[in-house]
């Protein structure tokens, strides 16, 4: 098992089904604050629902489609962040992550965000990163803007979120203008 260090208080370390505990708890905690914006808290309602959770994504590791990671603060779980939907043909994936409260505004994202990237681009060998956002969602946006994203469209009524449907602006980052970045 490998933790890829980001810096003193962050790291990146691979999930592993013995998370689906802190990772509940985690959720669970934040459930007022992450409801908003992630449809998927509710129905993530026991330990049991995050650990099936994990075993499905850690499947579709295996087989190439997503990479995922748990968020690590000064050693407590903060987090996680993932490449879904990634696509062999095409090179590209689409970016997801989430942060409980006490974490959010500090700069924890952006650095993971900045981390993944590298591995997209270097080990997963994409071309491309998609992230897309609640375009009312200002901490999410706010990430994808400070890692330079390019804003692509919005669009209207594009994802439906507790019951109502809701406009997404979509962000992009090619491997070329990821790299040029790293040279300057």
């Amino acid at each position: 098992m490998f933790i890829n260090i980001i810096d003193k208080h962050i790291s990146l370390k691979p999930t592993e089904v013995a998370d689906a505990e802190p990772l509940f708890n985690l959720v669970d905690a934040n459930r007022q604050h992450l409801t908003p914006w992630m449809p998927w808290v509710e129905s993530t309602a026991t330990v049991s629902d995050e650990r099936h959770f994990i075993e499905s994504m850690l499947t579709k590791q295996a087989k190439g489609e997503v990479f995922i990671a748990t968020i690590v603060v000064n050693g407590e779980v903060a987090g996680m962040i993932d490449v879904h939907s990634i696509s062999s043909v095409n090179h590209h994936g689409n970016i997801g992550y989430w942060l409980g409260e006490a974490y959010v505004g500090n700069g924890v994202m952006t650095k993971a965000l900045e981390r993944v990237e590298e591995i997209a681009f270097t080990e997963l060998d994409l071309h491309k990163l998609n992230l897309n956002a609640d375009v009312v969602n200002k901490h999410s946006r706010a990430v994808a803007e400070r890692r330079q994203y390019h804003l692509d469209a919005t669009l209207r009524e594009n994802i439906l979120i507790n019951g109502q449907y809701k406009d997404e602006a979509v962000y992009s980052l090619t491997v070329d203008e990821w790299s040029k970045r790293r040279d300057d």
